[in-house]
């Protein structure tokens, strides 16, 4: 149904990506989003618990995001 929709549109607004964007491309821009905001990375660089947290958060967003966008991709 339609919240499934608008899921999946925000999936690939949090991945930064339009619907017509390939399997390859949704995995460059995971790979790129999870580097950018890893926790260990941001500990490495002295970031507060607090920022980290958040950090954490937010990978845990951009895996869920492609996770359901790549089930998608092999479905259709």
């Amino acid at each position: 149904g339609a919240p499934v929709r608008d899921s999946l549109n925000d999936d690939y607004t949090l991945l930064g990506l339009d619907k017509t964007a390939s399997a390859a491309e949704v995995k460059k821009s995971y790979r790129r989003m999870m580097s950018k905001h890893h926790p260990d990375r941001l500990i490495a660089k002295g970031m507060p618990p607090e920022m980290v947290k958040l950090a954490t958060q937010k990978t845990q967003n951009i895996k869920q995001a492609y996770d359901r966008i790549m089930a998608r991709k092999v479905n259709t």
